[in-house]
């Protein structure tokens, strides 16, 4: 192998290569391996090889767990179906739609290796019934092949890989939540002794952003163990403590401290981070924090908020998760966002695509329809998950042609030498070691897996050779329409990418706020709201800066949403108070009906605030302060609200 800055100069990724190299050793293992079993279609183990290839064991382990799994579920159902509806074409089309409609929007709103898992369900039924469907008595040898050869292809990847793959990189993202910690904490102390508030609010988005970049990370992490999710979990509740000391900097941002803060909390808040930064993963420095700022009476917030992060950070430093198991009935400090529009976007598309170009083979009766068929399902179901499936979907045409022309030189040129199965694979075997050059090159990375996935889907190695040239040229069209007819559903059919994302995310926040606004919510449903608020805030900031739009703009709208949110909470507190007047009942009244409106008119939204926060200060009741915040904030942050001027 070349040295490592050869590699560069030719444009390789050195690491990248030698792990595209193992998958692609231990995707020809594997090949042998279900053709010496005398299975019909042994590519689908080396083609699994490649898809289940992860960097860490835990994501080998899950991610293998779960194919075996959605492949199982989804060979049933397409078994299910074609016994049941073989004599009927068009409803088989109409299953499979459903199917996988069905799982598609499922997989887009669990996420995740469960997610991939779901997804696969769906595409694996019409793997099963399309395939072969002109044969359908073939169908239980099918779908045990179909079965055997991913469990075959999942061992194996599991035999090679599990030696070379390194455990979950959990000391790394403990070490950037140890300096996240610090930041925050140093970040605390200066927003409460400068007048400089435009520094501080550029240390907050720089620190929003890192926080968003570990969320995202976390996903990845809690794979593979249930320690691995545990820490994954703790880590996001040290995040959301995080996040509330933040939102109580920017309010303290500008202000002068007190006598006590000055002599003793902003000394105590820079030690703990000074300490945080050189003392490694030890709670120690953290230790007696909340004692001495607690000792103020003027500031039970700030103190209550370390206490808060302190506790956070201590837990996540824990062998186990007793105190976390404890408070389970607590509400969470943490919710995960679901992505329910996008799960609904993924189920009408998926579902759609199939049932278009169903109608299309039953209409024409293309001897390859199902081929095509099956394409267009894999396609318009697996990539509903991308940022930016439209994007994806050119990659994955080039690397499919490529894929393609490879499989015909190798099926008219290379095979037709073999004597038998064993030369076969000999002669194949070349053409699946260059899928691991294209895989780790820079210019042809992102079409690499799908060079490999149609190289072994149409090459179908067997011995002796059957089929014509026209045939396969046929079933190269077929393919080939499957990931185009996909390109055009992501364009035409509910497009989709990092703008319209962060607007559909929004727009799920604002639906969140009207509903509490109509109906009063209990404290354990606001908390549980706020928990989820905090997750949505990390993943806007995240799809903002994956768009190009400032994250500023997303860290001040989220906080807006927020100050809203406590500012509805407040109204609905006031309005259920006995004793009120006539024109303080009204404000409150016209208050949260004018959140109904805060998309459209923002700025009425909160001048009504004002309105009502000065009837409660006039007749001495609680909550103004809440008020004016939350009015303020929206005055700030209306372009977040309007969809005329866009979302952050």
């Amino acid at each position: 192998m070349p040295a490592p800055s050869a590699l560069g100069r030719l444009g390789f990724d050195g690491p990248r290569l030698a792990f595209t190299l193992r998958t692609a050793f231990a995707a020809v293992l594997a090949l042998v391996l279900a053709a010496a079993l005398g299975i019909d279609n042994p590519q689908w183990a080396a083609m699994t090889v490649w898809v289940v290839a992860q960097p860490t064991r835990g994501q080998l382990l899950e991610k293998g767990v779960f194919r075996i799994l959605g492949t199982f579920a989804g060979a049933l159902v397409g078994v299910a179906l074609m016994l049941g509806c073989a004599d009927t074409p068009a409803l088989m089309v109409l299953g499979l739609a459903i199917w996988i409609g069905l799982c598609a929007g499922a997989g887009t709103l669990i996420g995740g290796f469960t997610g991939y898992g779901t997804i696969l369900a769906g595409y694996s039924a019409a793997m099963v019934a399309l395939v072969d469907f002109s044969h359908p008595t073939h169908i239980y040898g099918l779908a045990l092949d179909r079965v055997l050869t991913i469990c075959i292809g999942v061992a194996v990847s599991f035999a090679v890989g599990w030696l070379f793959t390194p455990p979950s990189a959990e000391s790394e993202l403990m070490g950037r939540a140890r300096r996240l910690a610090a930041r925050v904490l140093r970040h605390l102390a200066g927003a409460l002794d400068t007048a400089d508030t435009a520094g501080v609010f550029a240390e907050e988005q720089a620190i929003m952003s890192e926080m968003a970049a570990v969320d995202e990370a976390l996903d990845l992490h809690a794979a593979g163990s249930r320690r691995s999710r545990r820490a994954a979990r703790r880590l996001r509740t040290l995040m959301a403590a995080l996040l509330g000391a933040l939102i109580l900097a920017r309010g303290r941002a500008g202000a002068a401290p007190t006598a006590r803060q000055r002599q003793t909390g902003l000394s105590a808040l820079c030690a703990a981070a000074t300490a945080l930064d050189t003392a490694g993963p030890d709670t120690m420095p953290l230790a007696h924090l909340p004692e001495r700022l607690a000792g103020d009476p003027d500031d039970g917030d700030l103190a209550g908020t370390v206490a808060r992060v302190v506790h956070a950070y201590q837990s996540l430093q824990a062998p186990d998760a007793t105190d976390m198991e404890q408070a389970r009935d607590e509400a969470p400090a943490f919710l995960l966002h679901r992505d329910v529009a996008g799960a609904r976007i993924a189920t009408l598309r998926a579902g759609g695509a199939v049932l278009v170009v169903g109608a299309a083979w039953l209409v024409t009766g293309w001897s390859h329809g199902p081929f095509m068929l099956m394409g267009a399902a894999i396609m318009t179901s697996l990539f509903s998950t991308f940022d930016n499936p439209a994007l994806a979907m050119r990659f994955v045409l080039g690397g499919s042609a490529a894929g393609a022309l490879a499989a015909l030189a190798a099926r008219w040129l290379a095979l037709p030498l073999a004597a038998d199965m064993g030369q076969v694979i000999a002669l194949t075997a070349p053409f699946i070691l260059l899928g691991a050059f294209v895989m780790a090159h820079r210019t042809t990375l992102l079409a690499g897996m799908d060079y490999n996935m149609s190289l072994l889907l149409l090459l179908q190695p067997a011995f002796p050779l059957h089929g014509t040239p026209a045939g396969m040229a046929q079933m190269v069209a077929a393919m080939l329409l499957g990931p185009l007819i996909a390109l055009v559903a992501f364009r035409l059919a509910f497009p989709m990418d990092a703008r319209r994302r962060r607007a559909m995310l929004v727009g799920m926040m604002l639906h969140e706020l009207k509903a509490m606004a109509r109906a009063p919510v209990d404290a354990r449903a606001t908390a549980r709201w706020r928990a989820r608020l905090y997750h949505r805030l990390l993943r806007l900031v995240r799809w903002s800066e994956k768009s190009g739009a400032p994250s500023r703009a997303a860290v001040d709208g989220g906080l807006a949403a927020l100050a809203l949110g406590g500012a509805i909470g407040t109204l609905h507190a006031r309005r259920a108070e006995g004793a009120l007047t006539d024109s303080l009942s009204r404000s409150l009244t016209a208050a949260l009906a004018s959140v109904g409106r805060v998309r459209e008119q923002p700025e009425r939204v909160a001048a009504t605030l004002d309105r009502a926060a000065s009837r409660l200060a006039r007749e001495g009741r609680d909550g103004a302060d809440s008020l004016r915040r939350a009015a303020a904030a929206l005055r700030a942050s209306h372009a977040f609200f309007r969809p005329d001027t866009g979302t952050p």
